[in-house]
């Protein structure tokens, strides 16, 4: 078949790009899926440069597709030949930039024809980042005001949508030239996140009052730049690492701190996580079945243009979804 593979990581991408490998086979618990489409995430350039650190041996590329399943590993129930699935995979496994792909059954979703493969594989990665963040671990609720960093990126742009559809006041920190971009999404109000005064610029936007929780996506070292936008008692997810909470007096946030981390819950062994990326995902995909999820792909790529690709997202050349479209 063929893959997108890295053999080690280099810092130029030199060391990435198409190869002919092995059809792989389905252990006990695992599926077999003939991939139609996967998605780009930061976190593959990461691991192709040697940014993060679990990738030592050769790799195929790759984490968010969507396909139909081909074969069954011994044991697996509740899934049959043919059916249509998307998933968000393992990076310390095999990955999804390939002609055919092995997970585990129990993260899989069910995929109706009304939800195309391109659509569907835009969203695992950034999607239930953003949906954990806001409905697992901030619970957000109609009527609350949550400002969204980075918020015409891939976590960002679902983060807003996700929030709006809620019922939520959404404050989104952009460049001034991507306002419009999160205003369509679902923002009510776009801030230029290098303001002098952010703290300043939030409270006048939400009423006087900091917001009541934060989607931080790019680690800020103190944390106290992101905690001085909410009011207290807020909520500030973090998926960059955990912010500097050293200087942060006692008893002037009282902020909940969450870290969402979607690939935590593999290395750690937790099932129930895993298990409830089936349970998100599902979610999120009736949002597109019903037109209510944009998947925001600015482009559409064959395999061998991922090496390209990843270089350019890199770069911050876009801010959408890139998409493969794999045809075996």
């Amino acid at each position: 078949m063929r893959a997108i593979f890295c053999t080690k990581p280099q810092d130029d991408m030199s060391t990435t790009g198409l190869a002919d490998l092995p059809v792989p086979e389905p252990g006990p618990g695992e599926v077999r899926v003939r991939v139609m489409a996967a998605s780009l995430n930061p976190v593959d350039w990461k691991l192709c440069t040697g940014v993060a650190p679990w990738w030592h041996e050769p790799h195929v590329v790759g984490l968010d597709a969507a396909g139909v399943v081909d074969a069954l590993g011994e044991g697996v129930e509740g899934w049959q030949i043919g059916d249509r699935v998307v998933w968000h995979g393992n990076l310390n496994r095999q990955g999804v930039f390939a002609e055919f792909a092995v997970t585990v059954a129990h993260v899989l979703v069910s995929l109706p024809e009304t939800v195309s493969f391109e659509a569907a594989a835009a969203v695992p990665c950034a999607g239930l980042t953003a949906y954990q963040a806001l409905v697992r671990k901030i619970r957000l609720e109609a009527g609350q005001t949550i400002v969204i960093q980075g918020a015409s990126g891939g976590v960002g742009g679902f983060a807003v949508q996700i929030a709006h559809r809620i019922g939520a006041r959404v404050i989104a920190l952009v460049r001034p030239e991507k306002a419009a971009r999160a205003k369509a999404l679902g923002a009510d109000v776009a801030l230029d996140y290098r303001a002098t005064d952010l703290p300043a610029e939030v409270r006048a936007a939400n009423g006087g009052f900091g917001a009541d929780a934060m989607l931080e996506v790019a680690n800020p070292q103190d944390a106290r730049k992101s905690l001085s936008l909410l009011r207290y008692n807020g909520h500030l997810a973090c998926v960059d690492p955990l912010p500097d909470l050293s200087r942060t007096p006692p008893y002037t946030y009282a902020a909940s701190i969450h870290e969402i981390a979607l690939g935590g819950a593999y290395g750690a062994g937790d099932l129930r996580t895993q298990r409830d990326f089936a349970v998100m995902g599902a979610a999120l995909v009736e949002m597109l079945a019903e037109g209510r999820l944009d998947p925001m792909i600015e482009a559409v790529i064959t395999l061998d243009e991922v090496p390209d690709y990843l270089a350019r997202l890199r770069r911050r050349e876009f801010d959408g979804k890139v998409v493969v479209r794999i045809d075996a």
